[in-house]
């Protein structure tokens, strides 16, 4: 756990991740000690607007499945030809497959289509709540989506302090919802690998980046 200390003076000394916290994070993984050592928690940190997009696109996924059950897109593993010149497997390119069930979309931009339909429907349900999972090979696991905006060190430290009152499962009762408005990006997101002794490098090469373009 030497990892925690040496990230103490950005993080504050009660976890450690390797994940880049530039603000507006929605999830991360990282670890921290319990109350009785040598006892250590692996962290999955999530918002409940990270968790909320998460269902949204699983409903819009498995519609497209109720009407369309036949996947035609071939994977990439039944594409490959040999190639006579190199001897090499090749993939061809391929232009999606457009299904008339979606009225000629093809499934992934259709499924997207669904998104502002089903989270306006408000239906979808979000509940801050965190599980402990003992199957880990390494520590104990901890699944949690805390009703932050973002993933920020102060959200994680407020939410290591909640937790080590108890060490156990919990489940909020109040409900969270969001129309697709209140979301400002509902592509996946990605997190810089970056330890945090390193993070002053990583905001440098950010703003240079934006300074470029």
């Amino acid at each position: 756990m030497g990892e925690i200390c040496r990230a103490a003076p950005v993080l504050g000394g009660r976890f450690y991740t390797h994940h880049y916290l530039h603000g507006e994070n929605g999830w991360i993984d990282g670890y921290f000690l319990g109350n009785k050592k040598p006892i250590f928690y692996n962290l999955y940190l999530q918002t409940v607007s990270c968790a909320y997009k998460k269902l949204v696109s699983s409903r819009a996924r498995k519609l497209s499945y109720e009407l369309a059950p036949l996947d035609l897109d071939l994977s990439i593993f039944e594409r490959p030809d040999n190639d006579p010149v190199s001897g090499l497997y090749v993939t061809s390119p391929r232009e999606p497959y457009r299904y008339p069930e979606f009225n000629g979309m093809t499934r992934y931009d259709w499924t997207q289509s669904q998104y502002p339909r089903i989270a306006d429907s408000l239906e979808i349900q979000v509940f801050e709540h965190w599980t402990l999972h003992r199957d880990y090979h390494s520590g104990i696991g901890l699944h949690a989506t805390i009703d932050v905006p973002f993933v920020t060190i102060e959200a994680v430290n407020a939410f290591i302090e909640r937790f080590l009152a108890s060490e156990a499962n919990f489940t909020g009762q109040t409900p969270r919802s969001f129309r697709f408005d209140e979301i400002p990006y509902w592509g996946l997101e990605s997190n810089a690998i970056c330890d945090p002794w390193d993070w002053a490098n990583e905001a440098t090469s950010e703003q240079d980046s934006e300074s470029s373009n």
